[in-house]
């Protein structure tokens, strides 16, 4: 067997960690979908309109309540033109996979929907998916319950820090108070309610594991240092008239107010020594800044808050060099490839030989998902695997390393770094003695 072989029947054989989902919960997944619907609630269908698919189109296709074959019909060429794409790769490993279809194509798109609907209605599949095929010991969730509770999904939690820095509206600051017991009249009384929120998961005995924030989708990464007074001042703006009753539309936050409580959050999690989760590189969807979440952008928080521990996201893509040389510069800045596989499968690999030239092995996650449907997940994991069976073989046939130092950095990758940054000891612990049910046993798939 080759270097590659013997690498992939290694990292084939880990169960790894997970470190950014956005599935639900099992027992709130969509009743009324099909698998063109659920398939297409993200990723794939932002290549399908690159493609050339309407938006008109694109919300004919992901009605469930209109004959499948039809549907297909209209997306078909768009299908054909993207199936080649990281995401449409790992559509195409699901349907073989976990279904037993090996092409998506007009004669195969009804027996496919029929599998599907099929498992869902057996139950179970969360388990058999994310358990059984895909080797998924945890994942992190984004974001965590509200309010918080244990669950016995696969999930550890992140908690969402964007309502705190860029609040829109009153009503959601009150309703955000009263769950730690305070009123808010003044920023004072926001940065406490933060503070609160932000102890009260991350310090007890919770689930919640770290922070995210997403705002690289609504404003550029670069939060700077800002008066006190002069926040105030645009805080006092959500007290005015257009935002005050609980009717009222929600306001811009200006950028201010959200570049002082980006430094407050970040100040908060350097003091309890947080791990910060932070969307950077590509946005989901058509169209937006990419400039916006370059993350250079980032720097003045990494130099002023040395404690606090910043996982990047997304390989910081198209950046990612860029991301690269942060990691390699900052003892606290570290790189998740959540999403990235599914990307750019080669963009990922090519990453991750760099990187290994570049940056201590002991500061790379490999694997997040990152999906809204589980299916999906399944095919992600299979391409990171593969991904860095191949970049670790080309450091062994380079002579950068021997077998033995590749398959430890491979552990390392998909299980110790992101165990040991988010803590997660306890957790698989838990899980491996069964005290906390890592997936509903109701699987009918004999499990």
């Amino acid at each position: 067997m080759d270097t590659y072989g013997r690498l992939l029947d290694h990292i084939q054989s880990l169960k790894i960690i997970d470190t950014h989902e956005h599935l639900p919960f099992e027992s709130e997944r969509p009743k009324d979908t099909d698998v063109l619907a659920e398939w297409l609630t993200h990723y794939f269908s932002c290549d399908l309109v690159s493609a050339g698919l309407s938006d008109n189109d694109l919300a004919t296709v992901r009605d469930s309540r209109t004959d499948i074959k039809s549907r297909w019909q209209i997306v078909a060429p768009y299908w054909h033109a993207a199936e080649t794409t990281g995401y449409g790769r790992a559509l195409a490993l699901a349907a073989r996979d976990i279904y037993g279809i090996t092409a998506i194509n007009a004669h195969t798109i009804e027996e496919l929907d029929r599998l599907f609907k099929e498992a869902r209605t057996r139950g179970g599949h969360y388990r058999f998916v994310v358990h059984d095929k895909s080797g998924i010991a945890l994942a992190i969730r984004d974001a965590m319950p509200t309010p918080y509770q244990e669950t016995d999904d696969p999930f550890v939690f992140a908690m969402r820090t964007d309502d705190f820095i860029c609040p829109t509206h009153y009503s959601g600051i009150r309703a955000t108070g009263a769950e730690v017991g305070l009123e808010v009249h003044t920023l004072a009384d926001w940065m406490e309610v933060t503070r609160r929120q932000i102890e009260k998961h991350l310090t007890g005995h919770t689930r919640v594991v770290c922070l995210k924030c997403a705002l690289a989708y609504h404003r550029s990464l670069r939060f700077d240092k800002v008066t006190h007074a002069d926040a105030e001042r645009a805080f006092n703006e959500l007290f005015n008239d257009d935002t005050l009753p609980d009717w009222r539309p929600p306001v811009k936050v200006a950028k201010v107010l959200s570049d002082w409580m980006m430094h407050f959050v970040c100040r908060v999690a350097d003091e309890n020594h947080l791990v910060y989760q932070i969307h950077t590189g590509i946005q989901e969807g058509n169209g937006n800044f990419i400039y916006d979440s370059n993350p250079t952008l980032l720097t003045n928080l990494f130099l002023e808050y040395r404690n606090a521990r910043f996982d990047l996201f997304h390989m910081g893509y198209p950046y990612v060099m860029e991301l690269g040389s942060l990691a390699k510069n900052f003892r606290n800045v570290f790189i998740d490839m959540c999403w990235g596989h599914i990307i750019s499968p080669e963009a990922a690999r090519r990453a991750l030989v760099e990187w290994l030239d570049a940056v201590p092995a002991n500061k790379i996650s490999a694997f997040g998902g990152d999906y809204c449907f589980v299916d999906g997940v399944y095919g992600h994991q299979l391409l990171a695997r593969q991904n860095v069976a191949t970049a670790l073989a080309q450091k062994v046939t380079d002579g950068s390393f021997g077998l033995a130092r590749a398959k430890e950095v491979a552990a390392w990758l998909f299980i110790d770094n992101p165990k040991r940054l988010f803590g997660l000891d306890r957790f698989l612990a838990d899980a491996a003695a069964g005290n906390v049910h890592m997936l509903k046993q109701t699987d009918a798939h004999g499990a």
